[in-house]
């Protein structure tokens, strides 16, 4: 159907790296994994050994509403490490966009009726004195309870498919998904920006690997039409191989946000499944927090084969869940190893995600809250860099550039210019970053220097950044203060 082959069934009889290319004198790398170069730069910098970072002696001992209370490990002598006395900071670090694993305590018992009631918790407990803590196996050996096939059941709903399959956390649900469906021999065209998760995904399918660069709709268009070329070279059908296009809706690592309207063209003028991992998308995008594909005003099933959700951002719980039809859920039963294999989701953790999402279902103010807050923080941003006032003061626009999605994306990213960047070593620059985010956290701002952990298993490298996520329960104050904060961090840093 629409020149597709089944999503299961073998395909390894078609594997383009057979004896059959060397025959026709088909360039090896046409489709073969890592089909593109890949930049020594960016593979250089994956065989490094992790750096130390400054904030990686940060312990996180508690979150509430929009703050964090923190202490710093000051020694570590085997088991016993000492640490700092512990203090409070604002919160622009964690991907709870919505707030529902940290409400605001004092605001519940306010106003019980309010988004800030810990629902969650509540729930949680409830749970835990019902099923106990863990769920004692895998899904298909005694590892399923009746609050998984709940959540399954409440999520297909709320994202109008046919189904859902619940995994027990984020990552093995994106990686398991992938390989589910891909195998050897099967072709994956991948988003070169893709994160950690989705990269592994790619890895283990062992499928044949084309990157096209990110979210470059061009780009991919010129991969697809070689692939093309290709067939008709070899005389291949296009139904003769599993084809998809992997991608991130709004992706970790850069804030950026695919184009899908343009990607659904190219997907369905070149006849290929899509693969889409809304997991940071999910509950801040579209007009009920349904995602990227409301956004854009797009259908799941229709547009998008296989989405991919982790619950461990907006919901505020562990785990992740794949939704689509019969057929993309079913085959996963058997099929996805981290459902297959992995011990299941502890009961209290999906119904803390269901009490999540039908608090984002009856509570459509949530997600408008973080609107309002991320065009904010974006306008308080600019105005700070005078973009539109031409001010040469504040956080210096000559030296530092908003390269996130402005107005739409909650993780906002700030890179060095590029005629700064170019004069800079990596090392320098993950420096810089990692003084003005220590600056901010002495200054009662927790901020996040990606340089020194955003490097291993990703197929590309992206430049050092200073990351800062919007939350719905931050108000107008708290961002102007993380502005102020940030603008007199990167004076006295780059100043």
């Amino acid at each position: 159907q629409n020149g597709r082959i089944p999503l299961s069934g073998d395909s390894s009889k078609t594997d383009p790296s057979d004896g059959d290319r060397s025959k026709k004198g088909i360039d090896a790398n046409e489709i073969a994994v890592g089909g593109d170069n890949d930049s020594s730069d960016d593979a250089n910098e994956r065989n490094k050994p992790k750096s130390k970072s400054m904030m990686d002696n940060i312990i996180i001992e508690q979150m509430k509403g929009s703050k964090l209370t923190i202490s710093t490990k000051t020694s570590n002598n085997g088991k016993n490490a000492d640490k700092s006395k512990s203090r409070t900071v604002l919160n622009f670090a964690t991907h709870d966009f919505l707030g529902m694993s940290c409400p605001d305590i004092d605001g519940a018992k306010k106003n019980a009726d309010s988004h800030s009631t810990d629902v969650v918790k509540q729930a949680s407990i409830e749970a835990l004195s019902k099923y106990g803590c863990g769920s004692c196996g895998p899904r298909g050996f005694y590892g399923t309870i009746d609050a998984h096939l709940d959540l399954e059941e409440a999520m297909a709903e709320f994202t109008n498919t046919d189904g859902a399959i619940l995994y027990s956390d984020g990552a093995s649900c994106t990686t398991s998904t992938i390989a589910a469906f891909a195998k050897r021999g099967d072709l994956l065209v991948v988003d070169e920006g893709i994160y950690e998760a989705l990269g592994t995904g790619v890895s283990l399918s062992r499928a044949n690997v084309k990157y096209f660069k990110h979210n470059d709709m061009d780009d991919l268009r010129r991969v697809l039409q070689r692939v093309q070329a290709t067939d008709e070279s070899l005389g291949r059908k296009q139904n003769d191989q599993r084809r998809f296009i992997v991608v991130e809706a709004l992706y970790k690592n850069y804030g950026t946000i695919c184009p899908l309207d343009e990607l659904i063209k190219l997907k369905e003028q070149f006849c290929y499944r899509l693969i889409l991992d809304e997991s940071f998308s999910f509950g801040c995008m579209g007009s009920t927090g349904r995602g990227a594909l409301e956004h854009f005003g797009l259908k799941p099933m229709q547009h998008a084969e296989i989405i991919t959700i982790s619950l461990e951002n907006s919901i505020g719980s562990i785990g992740g869940i794949t939704i689509g039809n019969e057929e993309i859920v079913d085959h996963q039963r058997l099929s996805g190893a981290g459902y297959c294999f992995s011990a299941s989701l502890p009961p209290f953790l999906a119904t803390a995600a269901q009490a999540s999402l039908n608090r984002m279902e009856t509570h459509p103010e949530i997600v408008q809250d973080l609107k309002d807050n991320i065009q904010y923080f974006y306008d308080g941003l600019y105005d700070t860099m005078g973009e539109d006032s031409g001010r040469g003061n504040g956080m210096i626009p000559n030296k530092l550039m908003i390269t996130s999605v402005e107005g739409t994306s909650p993780i906002v990213f700030l890179q060095l210019t590029k005629d700064n960047d170019n004069l800079l070593t990596r090392e320098e620059q993950v420096d810089i970053f990692d003084r003005i985010a220590m600056e901010c956290l002495d200054n009662g701002v927790f901020i996040v220097s990606t340089g020194s952990y955003v490097t291993h298993h990703l197929h590309k490298i992206p430049p050092p950044a200073l990351r800062l996520t919007i939350m719905a329960k931050q108000s107008k104050a708290e961002l102007d203060t993380a502005i102020k904060v940030m603008n007199n961090a990167v004076v006295k840093v780059l100043g």
